[in-house]
């Protein structure tokens, strides 16, 4: 279980990237306080194979990888653990400011409207969604294989909102991560920061319930 890494040492990418920040706010969540000593985070910035070749070799405890890694760890050796997903705001987030929301309305509606079709089109058109995986994807997060651009699509399917609103978890989650990083901003409202406007407007209209009858 996690709590067999207490007192060792866990490789990470970059502490302060998203990733590393993830595993930092995981472990805490799971009762394993970097900061009270509970367990070292090492920062070994690079491939996730890199990392995962370490743990096998014994020089770290265990390290933190998304698919398609946990298979091939788990292929040359590793012994991999299925951890719960942590809420968190992740993939595609829009971020502006109010002055050019409020100076380009019409914009901005179109685009939610286009990120909810995108949504739609690739939890629905499962085929398609796959050969444009497999084009763009696959060059870039070096997939080796159709079943590993498979594996890819099913987790982010499970994980897309067919609504993109942030849930309160989430958003609870990636603040603490930003006041890890900056600190100077503890005393904000998290909730000041996002704006469901337009998304409440798209969903009150009846157009998203629309695209998925």
């Amino acid at each position: 279980s996690v709590m067999d890494l207490k007192g060792k040492k866990v490789v990470v990418d970059k502490l302060t990237s998203h990733a590393g920040l993830n595993v930092w706010l995981f472990l805490r969540q799971e009762g394993l306080d970097a900061d009270r000593g509970d367990v070292e985070l090492v920062e070994l910035r690079g491939p996730a194979e890199e990392r995962w070749k370490r743990v096998l070799n014994g020089e770290f405890a265990g390290t933190f990888v998304t698919l398609p890694h946990d298979t091939r760890a788990k292929r040359a050796g590793a012994q991999v653990i299925r951890v719960r997903a942590i809420p968190m705001i992740r993939g595609v987030t829009l971020t502006t400011t109010m002055s050019f929301v409020k100076t380009h309305e019409a914009k901005v509606r179109l685009l939610i409207r286009g990120f909810v079709d995108a949504i739609h089109f690739f939890v629905t058109r499962k085929q398609e969604t796959l050969e444009i995986l497999k084009e763009h994807a696959s060059p870039i997060l070096q997939l080796q294989s159709d079943e590993e651009v498979e594996t890819l699509y099913e987790e982010w399917a499970h994980s897309l909102e067919r609504k993109p609103y942030p849930s309160i978890e989430a958003i609870d989650n990636v603040f603490r991560l930003a006041v890890r990083r900056n600190p100077e901003i503890a005393s904000f409202n998290p909730l000041a920061l996002w704006n469901t406007h337009y998304v409440r407007e798209l969903d009150d209209s009846g157009y998203i319930d629309q695209l998925y009858q």
